[in-house]
């Protein structure tokens, strides 16, 4: 499958721009084409996931294989120590496939390597500068996620020393998703309330600009469905 764009109105890019400039968030229906949406999500279902979370050293990649062959009481230990680690601290539990990393180091199989190049040439990144009105934006990093049900992501605001990050971005894979389901893409504001919430709606492109407070709220036991996402940022280079 070609990637390619899907076919966005003068108008919605119009609506986009303003609403980035006046809230520092927006969401962009429709942004590939949708079979190309399809065969993504398609490709998704196939993808060897590892989790990741962090401990007190920092970040950690757990591969689901080593996660399957723990005894069921040391997962339930490890999970516990996850949730418990979240009421106070910057923390993280959903799947991930670091499909730009391995596009560079030549490991990413085909669909993926093909989209990470669709993300870093002129047409998308050019799609990206017009409507954030950011013309330093030069490359998109990407992973592809999966929260299950109990997942999360809680309050950060992705800045990160070094990295040159001028928006987040989130491309949902998920053909439908409910309120309800959790998953939501939850913007904090300073009066301790949820100043927003997006929902992962297929084929839509969550733009953030960075520093800004927020979080993935937890994915609910009675989820339906995987919230399935292409996410990075939308980045410059060094002087």
């Amino acid at each position: 499958m070609t990637p390619a764009l899907g076919e966005v109105s003068t108008q919605s890019l119009a609506a986009v721009r303003e609403r980035l400039a006046r809230t520092g968030r927006a969401q962009l229906p429709g942004v590939l084409a949708a079979d190309y949406a399809d065969a993504l999500r398609a490709a998704a279902d196939r993808v060897d996931f590892n989790i990741v979370t962090r401990r007190s050293t920092g970040h950690v990649d757990l591969p689901a294989a080593w996660l399957a062959s723990l005894d069921p009481q040391r997962r339930q230990t490890l999970g516990q120590t996850v949730q418990a680690s979240a009421t106070d601290q910057f923390q993280y539990l959903f799947d991930n496939h670091p499909i730009y990393d391995m596009g560079q180091a030549g490991a990413a199989e085909p669909v993926w390597r093909d989209l990470v190049a669709f993300l870093n040439g002129d047409a998308f990144l050019g799609l990206m500068r017009e409507v954030t009105g950011e013309p330093r934006i030069a490359l998109a990093d990407a992973q592809l996620t999966r929260f299950r049900p109990g997942h999360f992501l809680t309050e950060h605001d992705d800045t990160a020393e070094g990295k040159i990050r001028y928006f987040a971005y989130v491309l949902n894979l998920t053909p439908v998703w409910r309120i309800d389901w959790g998953g939501l893409l939850a913007f904090h504001s300073a009066d301790g309330n949820v100043a927003e919430a997006f929902t992962p709606r297929f084929n839509t492109l969550n733009l953030l600009s960075v520093p800004q407070p927020h979080s993935v709220t937890q994915v609910a036991l009675s989820a339906g469905a995987d919230r399935i996402s292409v996410t990075g940022w939308l980045r410059g280079l060094p002087a």
